[in-house]
């Protein structure tokens, strides 16, 4: 519904009771009394600034496609312009002559709705009155009474110019929308200042005549019937600081201003650097020494960093930037959907961008990290310089409807590949002048609308997923030179159709580091990662993800899976095994955790959900932390210790915790374990002892051949490659197994990658017949899958000690 002007209820006289004088006289000392309030508590090096944000939608109109704001400052006692304080100085702009004795009225840049590809005016304008902010807000005999008034005006062609000759000269080239009026001091005493307005807009009166000397729009507000326009204007009105120094421009842009012509490219050159590079630069400067060398094994962060405030409705989605020097973050507020560059380590705010109207899915950075790519359902994809930390968007790819999804090819940072509701794949080129970009090739394939993208590391494949769990692999080769363009042989390669997602949206779609697997998060609560060569997949359940848009994510090394879930938990696994190793319980989210996102070179990770006032949380790996926990198991007697790790329960499923805990904590946890071991023990010990017996009393053993390359991620694991021969000694459970390589070399390693049996022919002679019984014994009894652990619990994961 469009309110009515915020300010109206202060406008309206209202009736005045009868009082005594002695009450007339109290009511004119707390008048003076108010008046000299306002006198005392603004500045008077303040000046008047009126910010013009934006208009709800306006009536639709073929003939206006570039609405623009005039302000006018008019005393509403005299229905003139209000005039200076002093004749000398320059309000309106840095030309004006001496003679000029009131404030002239400042128009606004037009917004172009065909260069923005939208109807809803943005004009998101500054405007500055170089007067003193105080000399309008008095309101005694002396002063006047200040309105503002604002008209919504657009061009008119020459030819109704020409025709129009009932207008005024000077009005001849504008057509009047709309307008809206503003007291700054109402009538009971009010100040309409220092927040953000909304303005009824009115209609202009059908046959109203300019008389001279007039203000027309005074005459519009007090002499015509206001009719109402179905939209509304939304200002702010505050004092502001001018700047000491303003650099002169081709065009005087405000009073403080001057014109200059000609500039040289040197200069030119200084201004840029100054003004944009130089803090750059500065928080470039320092190298920043990560703990995680590069190719080692990630460690599962474990205790809290920071925490961020997204927006008042928390924060939607985020990416770390390839350097891992910032963090984007989509969130969102009430009125608003700005992106915020975070600066990692520090915390630090880099830059907010503004611009988009609704909530924004996808995150994107360039391979550069020059440049950041968001998707919103406001039916845009826009570009933005972080370089420069401009506030305004570089590009802005305009579209027919949603867009979900949006990613730059990583070979050719130029091409941007989006996709959304209308089921569409579009390939940008957005390496030109235009701010649209330019639309290269559509591509259809998909029958509902396409939720996520996503390119393999070559940038040589494609994979975009949608709502019915339709997944397709495109051929994305970049072909430099070609006549025909960059995409021209582009196609699709592959449609993945998996039973068990027939008909379940999949939320988001990554590629392992090593190129070879996928991983899908679909809305049924289970995350899969398929073989792109056998199109084999492996199932990892826990989290809870029905209803909303979540993601989960690899870490650098491929080694986990970090996902969130609609109970507002995280949870790891190990992405070999399919074990679940961790859960974040501590992080006090009230609505669903939607995004994940981990640190390309550092031990940290990010989190955020959407929901009021939800925070952004940052855990870093401390190894300080880990040791503290690694000392109370070395409490445990041996038996226990090893028995501790037998099994996996869901019962015994331990989560992150602050470290905020006491000792005494610690202590009580450590004994209730201890103690819930020893039972089970009690209940094993007889059943174990006989089944190993049985096991190792057997003196024929089956080969197997490996079926992918696995590396050992604990000291009791065998490192083994594709192709090698793996006498097995000993089957722990259906998840791992116990073996012996050609080599001799004995340890775990994972069921599901063998290939076949082989036959006791071909198992070559160097390969031993038969295991040492006593060492058997031992490694078979020592492995186990161990409990999740709680923050800083031992885990070979975590502190790569020993297991």
């Amino acid at each position: 519904n469009i309110q009515d002007d915020v300010v109206e209820e202060f406008m309206e006289d209202t009736v005045k009771p009868k009082v005594k004088k002695k009450k007339k006289r109290k009511e004119g000392i707390i008048g003076c009394l108010y008046i000299d309030v306002i006198k005392q508590s603004f500045d008077d090096s303040l000046v008047l600034g009126v910010y013009i944000h934006r208009t709800d939608k306006l009536k639709t109109d073929l003939m206006v496609s570039h609405p623009m704001v005039k302000v006018h400052v008019v005393d509403e006692v005299t229905g003139q312009y209000v005039k200076k304080e002093d004749s000398h100085r320059h309000v309106s702009s840095f030309y004006e002559q001496e003679n000029i004795e009131h404030i002239l009225p400042i128009i606004t840049q037009p917004f172009d709705f065909k260069k923005h590809k939208i109807t809803v005016p943005e004009w998101e304008e500054q405007i500055i009155f170089n007067e003193r902010f105080g000399y309008f807000l008095h309101d005694d005999d002396e002063s006047p009474r200040v309105m503002l008034f604002f008209e919504i005006l657009d061009f008119i062609s020459m030819e109704e110019a020409r025709t129009n000759v009932s207008v005024d000269r000077h009005e001849r080239g504008f057509r009047k929308i709309a307008w809206a009026f503003l007291k700054l001091v109402g009538t009971n005493g009010v100040l309409n200042v220092d927040t953000k307005l909304r303005l009824q807009l009115y209609c202009p009166p059908p046959r109203a005549k300019k008389l001279p000397q007039t203000v027309e729009v005074f005459q519009w507000w007090s002499k015509f019937p206001r009719n109402k326009y179905a939209s509304t204007l939304y200002v702010t009105v505050k004092g502001l600081k001018p700047p000491e120094h303003v650099d002169p421009s081709i065009r005087s842009m405000m009073a403080l201003q001057q014109e200059r012509g000609s500039t040289s490219y040197s200069e030119l050159n200084t201004e840029m650097t100054n003004k944009t590079s130089a803090q750059i630069l500065e928080s470039k400067s320092e190298n920043i020494k990560w703990s995680r060398i590069p190719g080692q094994v990630c460690r599962i962060p474990n205790k809290p960093m920071q925490s961020f405030r997204g927006g008042q409705m928390g924060c939607f989605t985020l990416r770390f930037s390839h350097d891992g020097r910032a963090l984007a973050a989509a969130c969102a507020d009430r009125d608003a959907f700005p992106i915020i560059i975070y600066e990692i380590p520090c915390g630090k705010v880099l830059a907010s961008f503004n611009g988009h109207l609704s909530v924004v899915y996808d995150l994107c950075w360039s391979r550069d990290d020059n440049g950041l790519l968001t998707a919103s359902s406001d039916g845009t994809v826009r570009v933005w310089n972080v370089e420069r930390l401009q506030s305004f968007a570089h590009k802005t790819l305009p579209h027919p409807s949603f867009v979900y999804s949006a990613q730059f090819h990583p070979q050719a940072q130029s091409l941007v590949v989006t996709g959304g509701y209308d089921g569409v794949l579009r390939v940008w080129d957005v390496d030109i002048q235009d701010v649209n970009g330019e639309l290269l090739q559509e591509f259809d394939g998909h029958k509902t609308f396409i939720n996520t993208l996503c390119f393999d590391p070559e940038g040589s494949r494609m994979f975009s997923a949608d709502n019915s769990g339709l997944i397709i692999v495109w051929g994305t080769k970049v072909v430099s030179g070609s006549r025909h363009g960059p995409t021209n042989q582009w196609s699709i390669e592959r449609e993945i159709k998996e039973a068990d997602l027939n008909g379940i949206p999949i939320n988001s779609l990554e590629v392992h580091p090593n190129g070879r697997r996928l991983l899908i998060h679909a809305k049924d609560s289970v995350l899969r990662v398929m073989d792109l060569r056998i199109l084999a997949v492996k199932k990892y359940i826990g989290a809870t993800n029905y209803k909303e848009r979540i993601n989960s994510t690899f870490t650098p090394c491929g080694s986990f899976i970090f996902s969130g879930s609609e109970d507002g938990l995280a949870y790891v696994w190990n992405s070999e095994t399919g074990d679940q190793v961790a859960v974040y319980s501590e992080l006090c989210y009230t609505s669903a955790l939607r995004a994940v996102a981990f640190h390309p070179h550092e031990n940290m990770v990010a989190f955020c959900s959407f929901g009021q006032n939800q925070p952004i949380h940052l855990y870093l790996y401390d190894r300080k932390v880990a040791q503290v926990e690694v000392e109370s198991l070395r409490g445990l007697s041996r038996s226990e210790y090893l028995d501790s790790r037998t099994g996996r329960n869901s019962s015994e499923v331990m989560t992150f915790q602050t470290p905020s805990a006491t000792s005494m904590d610690r202590f009580s946890s450590t004994a209730r374990v201890s103690l819930k071991m020893q039972r089970v023990k009690q209940k094993l010990d007889s059943v174990l002892v006989k089944i190993q017996m049985i096991r190792f009393n057997k003196t024929n053993f089956d080969a197997v051949v490996s079926l992918y390359e696995y590396r050992a991620n604990r000291s009791d694991e065998l490192s083994i490659r594709r192709g090698d021969v793996i006498h097995v000694l000993y089957k722990d459970n259906d998840s791992w197994w116990f073996g012996r390589l050609v080599s001799g070399q004995e340890g775990y390693f994972p069921a599901s990658y063998k290939k076949k049996k082989v036959k006791r022919s071909e198992v070559p002679s160097a390969l031993p017949q038969a295991p040492s019984s006593d060492h058997e014994m031992s490694s078979a009894s020592s492995r186990r899958r161990r409990p999740l652990p709680r923050l800083g619990q031992a885990n070979g994961a975590f502190d790569g000690g020993p297991n």
